[in-house]
This record gives structure tokens, sequence and C-alpha cells, in this order.
């Protein structure tokens, strides 16, 4: 939104909100809201449930001004899960999904008001193969598991072999430091929870230039090609394990495979995400009244 040449973006913060180095706002203080603040804005963008404490319910399905609603999950689909059960999808809002996945999972519920547009979740590259430059591959596998910490810790002992190094990472760390390991590492396996919105990991993993491994948890379907890209076995701990043995297995080459990796990652470059986004943000008021 920064980058918009006909918009200024302001961001408002919940009181508990941390200001240090993770909190990609410590930089630009300037543009948020201090609590109690108002300001009178042209679009109001909100991610998943920021419909409940920003606007009041008796609003939200007929709201006054345009709604860009960032929708980053399959579970906004899902009756049964708390991000479906709330029927959000009913007000109207020009939404825009971080996968395919997550665009066929609200759509199929027939609900959605208003447009629908997919913008793949994309990274700095030249950011990201910086992070992940290493002198050698000193890890033979990398187990990064802290979404699902006791799988993690099940894989990563049952990788463990004579002469082979595994790494674990069960616990949230510094973005900088799991991209610094993906560098370091022959194989990456992944581990994210059985249901995502997209997976940024696993294309960060790709960058890294490190042999991916990534069960298939639905929002990576789009952009993980198994056999081609990385190994998507099943989401199971037993099909995860076969997977990053193929992975790791001297006889196989993957030069193929992390070249279609390289290519793919290439695809989510953060300044075509950023120009389909801006290209909304300038059809704002049309795709609202349109709605």
């Amino acid at each position: 939104m920064r980058s918009s040449p006909s918009h200024a973006a302001y961001v408002r913060f919940s009181p508990e909100s941390v200001w240090d180095a993770t909190n990609p706002w410590t930089g630009a203080r300037e543009y948020v809201l201090e609590e109690g603040a108002d300001i009178d804005f042209d679009v109001l963008f909100l991610s998943g449930v920021d419909w409940r404490r920003m606007i009041p319910e008796h609003e939200r399905p007929e709201y006054h001004r345009p709604i860009v609603n960032l929708v980053q999950h399959v579970r906004h689909g899902c009756e049964s899960d708390p991000l479906g059960r709330h029927m959000l999808l009913r007000h109207k809002a020009i939404r825009i999904c971080v996968s395919t996945e997550v665009e066929k999972a609200i759509v199929a519920t027939g609900r959605v008001r208003g447009p629908v547009f997919t913008i793949p979740d994309a990274i700095d590259l030249d950011e990201v193969a910086g992070l992940a430059k290493a002198p050698v591959r000193d890890v033979d596998v990398l187990v990064a598991a802290n979404k699902q910490p006791e799988l993690g810790r099940s894989i990563a002992q049952r990788l463990e072999a004579p002469g082979r190094s595994v790494h674990l990472v069960d616990t949230r760390i510094p973005r900088r430091e799991l991209v610094g390991l993906m560098g370091r590492a022959r194989v990456t396996v992944l581990v994210p929870n059985p249901k995502e919105g997209f997976y940024l990991p696993a294309l960060e993993a790709m960058v890294a230039g490190t042999v991916v491994v990534c069960p298939d948890c639905m929002g990576n379907r789009s952009f993980c090609l198994d056999g081609h890209n990385c190994f998507r076995p099943d989401y199971s701990e037993e099909a995860i394990l076969a997977a990053a043995g193929r992975a790791l297995a001297e006889e196989t080459s993957h030069d193929a495979m992390l070249g279609a990796a390289r290519e793919t990652a290439g695809e989510h470059d953060i300044a075509k995400e950023r120009r389909a986004f801006l290209d909304i943000l300038d059809r704002v008021e049309e795709l609202w009244a349109a709605a």
C-alpha cells in the first residue's frame, strides 16, 4: 500500500502489540494510528477475523466504504471451523486469497459476497537468497517443525543415522535464522499444519537451494509439485519419512528438481504480488460498486 502513488497507508494495532525488531512497522511508526486516534479513510483493509475488532456487527453486512479482505486460510470455507463458523463471507467485500486452494474453499460455500481474486503469497527473492547464502552445506537434513513440534521431534529422531547430521527446529525462531539453516541443509523437511492457506517456508526453502520435502497441506498444492520441484508426500509420519529417505539417497540426482524449484520461486517474487494488489487498489471504487 505504501508503494501506491495514489494512496497512503495507515495501520491500527491492538494495545498488546509488541514494538521490537519482529514488528515490520517498527521503522514506520509515523503510519501507525495511536489508540483512540481516528482517520477519514477511503478503503479499509481487513485480514481474517479483523471484522469483529474493527466493525460493529450491525454495520458489517453493508459497510459504507470499500473493504478489501485478505483471506489467508482454507478454514474460512469450513463451517465446522471457527474461522468459517462466523459467516464472515456473507459480508460485502473485495476478497484477495493467498492461493487458489483458499479461493476454491470459500467460493464452494456459496456465501461469498463481492469479487474474489487470488494473489499467491510471495517473497523478496533477493532478501531470502542473501539470508540463505552459506559457504558449505554442513547439515544433511533440517527438520523445521515449529508448528508441529511433537511430530517434528519424532521425524528427526527417526532420521538420525551414523554419519548423518540432523538439525531440528521445533520452536519459533527468527526467520533469518531459519532461512540461514535452509541454506546449510542438503535436505529440508518441513512439517506444516495439516491445513495451511499457502505455507511460505516451502517457497523460502526452494530459494535456499535445499531439496524440499513438504507434505500435502492443501494450500501448497499449487506450487509444491511432487517429483518436479520437491517431494510432497501425504500428511503422515511414515509418508514424510519415506520421502525424506528418497531425498537423502546419494544415488538420486536432484539437479533438475532444484532447478525447477528455483523457477517456481521466481514466479512468486514480491514485486509481482505488489503489482497485482495495486491493480485491485486502483479499481477499488469500481469493484465495490459492482459488488
